[in-house]
C-alpha cells in the first residue's frame, strides 16, 4: 500500500488598507476654488457632485462642512491601498471685513479635526480598529492666489494657517498672463513666500509682522520628477503652481472613442488647455497629488499629529494639577485621621463619600475587618492602606471631636 502526501502551498495575501487624503482649498472669494476642485478630482463618465461655489456661506461652514466637501476613491492593487480622496471647501475670505475672522474659523477648524481623532483614539470601548474609521484631519492646505498681485492680506493669511497646516500656493487664472508676466511672477511669489518681510499692520500691534518664511509644503526632488513637474520647471521654484482650470470640456474629446476629460478656455484669439502642460500646471499637479505624493502627505501629517498629540496631552494635564493632587493625599490624610482619632467605620466612610463626591475625587471606601479599619483607593491602588491597632468598635454616635476633625474634608 503507498501513500500519496499532498502539500499545500499557502500564499500570504497582503490585506487591503483604507488610506484618507483631506485637502483644504482656501482662497479670496471669486478666484476659481470650486473650478480648480472641480478639475482635480473629476475623470470621464464621473458625475462628481459640486456644491455652487458663488454661495459658500460662513454659516454653512460652520454648520455642515461636509455638505462643502468633495469625494472620490480608488483601488490600488499593487499596493492594496484603498484611497479616499477629500477636497473641503471654504468660504472666500474677501466676504468679511476682518480677516482675523476667516483665519480662527479655519483654524479651530483643523485643531477640531485633529481633537476627532484624538478621541477616537482614546475611546476604549469603540469596538474598531483605527485601519476601519475614516481620518478627518487635514493634510495638506491649497490656498489659491489671484494673478499677477500677491496681496498682503495673502501672506499674513498664508502664515497665520500654515502655523496648523503646511500650504501648497497654487495661482489660479493663470492664462491671463503673458509668458513672462507668469514667469516673473512665479519668481516673486516664490521670494515673498521664503521673506515674506511683511511689517506690523496698523492699529494690530497684536498681530506682529512677519519675516520668517511661511510653512509651504516641500516636496521631495524625486516626487516632483516622477510627477513630471522638473521637465519644465526647476524645483527651486515649485511651488508656487500656475494652473487653468474651467468647467468647458473639449466636447471632441468627451465623446471619442477613448473619452478624455479635457477642461479648457475657449478665446477669440485662441484655446488655452487646462491639461497642456505648455498652458498649465495642473496635468502635473494632479498626478502630485492625487498619486506620487499619496504616502508623502500621509507620512508628514502623521509626524505633524504626533506633535500636536504630545502638546494637547500636556496642555489637558496642566489643567487641574490641584485636584490630581488631593486625590492622591486624600488617602493618605484619611487613614491617618483615622489612626489618630479612632472613631468609628460607618462614620468614616460617610465623611470620605462626602468629600469624594463633592471635589469629583476617586471613590475612596473604607472596610472593617477583624475590627480593623482600612482605608482602600480604588483607583491609585499604590498608596498603602493605613490599618488602625486592635480596639473596641465604635457603637456610640459620633463625638464632638469627630466632627471636628470631619470638618478637615468637607
Amino acid at each position: 500500500m503507498s501513500f500519496t502526501l499532498c502539500y499545500s502551498q499557502h500564499h500570504t495575501r497582503k490585506p487591503w488598507i483604507g488610506r484618507v487624503v483631506k485637502l483644504l482649498i482656501v482662497g479670496n472669494s471669486g478666484v476659481g476654488k470650486t473650478t480648480l476642485c472641480q478639475c482635480l478630482l473629476s475623470v470621464p463618465g464621473s458625475d462628481l457632485k459640486l456644491h455652487d461655489g458663488t454661495a459658500t456661506s460662513h454659516q454653512q461652514f460652520l454648520e455642515d462642512p461636509e455638505s462643502l466637501c468633495s469625494t472620490v476613491s480608488w483601488d490600488d492593487n499593487t499596493d492594496k491601498v484603498k484611497w479616499v480622496y477629500k477636497v473641503q471647501d471654504t468660504p472666500g475670505y474677501g466676504d468679511n471685513l476682518n480677516i482675523m475672522n476667516s483665519i480662527h474659523l479655519l483654524q479651530q477648524y483643523v485643531e477640531r479635526q485633529n481633537k476627532v481623532w484624538l478621541s477616537v483614539e482614546m475611546d476604549k470601548g469603540r469596538g474598531v480598529d483605527l485601519a476601519d474609521v475614516e481620518d478627518p484631519r487635514v493634510d495638506l492646505c491649497l490656498f489659491c492666489i489671484q494673478a499677477h498681485r500677491l496681496r498682503p492680506v495673502d501672506l499674513r493669511f498664508m502664515a497665520e494657517l500654515g502655523k496648523v497646516v503646511p500650504i501648497l500656493p497654487i495661482v489660479t487664472k493663470s492664462d491671463s498672463m503673458t509668458i513672462r508676466e507668469a514667469a516673473t511672477y512665479r519668481r516673486e511669489v516664490y521670494r515673498k513666500l521664503q521673506n515674506p518681510q511683511l511689517p506690523e499692520p496698523q492699529g494690530s500691534a497684536a498681530l506682529g509682522g512677519i519675516s520668517s518664511a511661511i510653512n509651504v509644503f516641500t516636496f521631495e526632488d524625486a516626487t516632483l520628477e516622477r510627477a513630471g513637474l522638473l521637465q519644465f520647471h526647476q524645483s527651486q521654484t515649485v511651488p508656487p503652481f500656475l494652473v487653468v482650470a474651467s468647467n468647458d470640456l473639449n466636447q471632441e474629446k468627451l465623446e471619442g472613442q477613448e473619452a478624455v476629460f479635457w477642461p479648457e478656455r475657449r478665446y477669440p484669439w485662441g484655446v488655452s488647455e487646462a491639461f497642456n502642460p505648455h498652458h498649465s500646471d495642473l496635468l502635473h499637479l494632479r498626478l502630485l497629488l492625487l498619486k506620487e505624493a499619496c504616502d508623502e502627505l500621509s507620512s508628514a501629517k502623521r509626524t505633524r499629529y504626533t506633535q500636536w498629540r504630545q502638546r494637547e496631552l500636556a496642555k489637558r494635564m496642566r489643567r487641574r494639577p490641584g485636584r490630581r493632587l488631593l486625590g492622591l493625599l486624600l488617602p493618605v490624610l484619611a487613614g491617618f485621621v483615622i489612626a489618630k482619632t479612632g472613631f468609628g467605620s460607618r462614620s468614616t466612610a460617610r465623611a470620605l463619600d462626602d468629600v469624594s463626591h463633592t471635589l469629583h475625587l476617586p471613590k475612596i471606601t473604607v472596610t472593617s475587618r477583624n475590627d480593623d479599619v482600612a482605608v482602600e483607593d480604588t483607583k491609585h491602588s499604590s498608596i498603602p492602606s493605613v490599618t488602625q491597632p486592635d480596639m473596641e468598635p465604635a457603637k456610640k454616635e459620633v463625638r464632638p471631636r469627630d466632627k471636628k476633625f470631619m470638618g478637615i474634608f468637607l
